[in-house]
């Protein structure tokens, strides 16, 4: 049945283990030298001082730490992230409606008025269903005033930098590296 030495030793011990032994059995303690069998003998370990990570490192992006921040007057709009195509992966959006309400225009003003920005429409469920298990969605309050078997059309609107202006926030992004008063 075997077609080694190794392995007709390995079943028979295994089989006899299945079956019980006597604790004065030389066999009945294996010997076990862990994943260290699998490692080439040449190189074991890591020396974690041959280059350490230092202040000039930069992230995989090109990035150091850049901490970004959003400031506005009056409460952000919830954004949600959903993907509403297959050919691209989850973008940030807001409801179009909000976005109308708080600009003090209907939706259809504001389509009319900025052209140039992605509106697109999703079912109802299918924006409570990828909603609800985005790993960025903290808030189920949010989710309360939505029917999760929903068919009515949803219109959202790209989360773009321009639109951001619109609604009245802005960006600024901290450097630790640039500002010496800053203590982490």
């Amino acid at each position: 049945m075997t077609h080694s030495e190794l392995m007709e030793t390995f079943l028979t011990e295994y089989l006899t283990d299945l079956q019980g032994r006597d604790v004065s059995d030389p066999g009945m303690y294996w010997e076990f030298f862990g994943s260290s069998v699998c490692e080439p003998k040449t190189e074991s370990g890591f020396d974690i001082l041959s280059n350490p990570p230092g202040p000039s490192d930069e992230d995989e992006d090109g990035f150091s730490d850049i901490f970004e921040f959003e400031f506005s007057d009056v409460p952000l709009l919830p954004c949600y992230n959903i993907q509403v195509s297959l050919s691209q992966g989850p973008r940030n959006w807001f409801l179009l409606s909000d976005v109308a309400k708080k600009l003090k225009m209907s939706p259809r003003i504001f389509r009319c008025t900025f052209p140039s920005m992605e509106v697109v429409s999703i079912m109802e469920a299918e924006f409570v269903k990828q909603v609800s298990l985005s790993q960025l969605f903290s808030c189920e309050k949010d989710l309360e005033a939505f029917n999760p078997e929903g068919k009515e059309l949803l219109d959202l609107v790209e989360f773009t930098s321009e639109l951001q202006t619109l609604l009245g926030s802005s960006l600024k992004w901290l450097h630790p590296d640039e500002d010496s008063d800053i203590h982490w």
